[in-house]
């Protein structure tokens, strides 16, 4: 039973990455996984509460802390784990050839419905405070000045949230080299 919500996630995730919101159907998914309609009906009473899950699925994956453990972090270390990380998150992302474009589909869909409005807006409130708390311990071990700590993590919190924008390949943009050139403007 729980394999079978499973995959209708799944399926749901890469359908709506490929055709959008508006033009996957119910049926659509029924018919991609070869179950039919009632049976995902029985998850979810609704495509919209479909999208819905599938969204906090998505927002639980991409928390900082998902990505960046202030614990693993010393002064011997702290650049090049920053530099480790942030690779690892872009690289995971723009491994998956659907993640950008259900991202796209749902900060679309965030203009429309205050909710998802907010909660994306969460995702990077957490994260440029993560990266506060992630550059205030840098500051205390002295590898950058405590000067304007705020405007160092808003930098970087800009650069994620742009490069989960801009990663796609029509951009032809280096995402690795973009972000180590970012973390290291920030160290002595």
């Amino acid at each position: 039973m729980a394999d079978t919500y499973e995959k209708i996630i799944d399926t749901a995730y890469r359908l709506f990455a490929e055709n959008g919101f508006e033009k996957t159907s119910m049926s659509a998914i029924a018919k991609e996984m070869g179950i039919s309609k009632p049976a995902i009906y029985y998850y979810f009473p609704s495509k919209e509460q479909l999208i819905h899950t599938l969204f906090h699925y998505l927002i639980a994956e991409i928390q900082f802390s998902t990505f960046f453990n202030r614990g693993e972090y010393t002064k011997e270390n702290f650049a090049e784990k920053l530099i480790e990380d942030g690779s690892r998150m872009i690289s995971q992302q723009a491994a998956d050839p659907f993640y950008e474009k259900i991202m796209n589909e749902y900060y679309v869909l965030s203009t429309r419905n205050t909710d998802y409005q907010r909660q994306l807006t969460q995702v990077l409130n957490d994260f440029l405070n993560g990266f506060v708390s992630l550059l205030e311990s840098a500051s205390h071990f002295e590898l950058i000045e405590s000067k304007d700590i705020e405007t160092k993590a808003q930098f970087l919190t800009l650069i994620v949230d742009g490069l989960d924008k801009y990663s796609e390949k029509n951009y032809n943009f280096n995402t690795l080299a973009i972000w180590e050139f970012a973390v290291n403007s920030l160290f002595k």
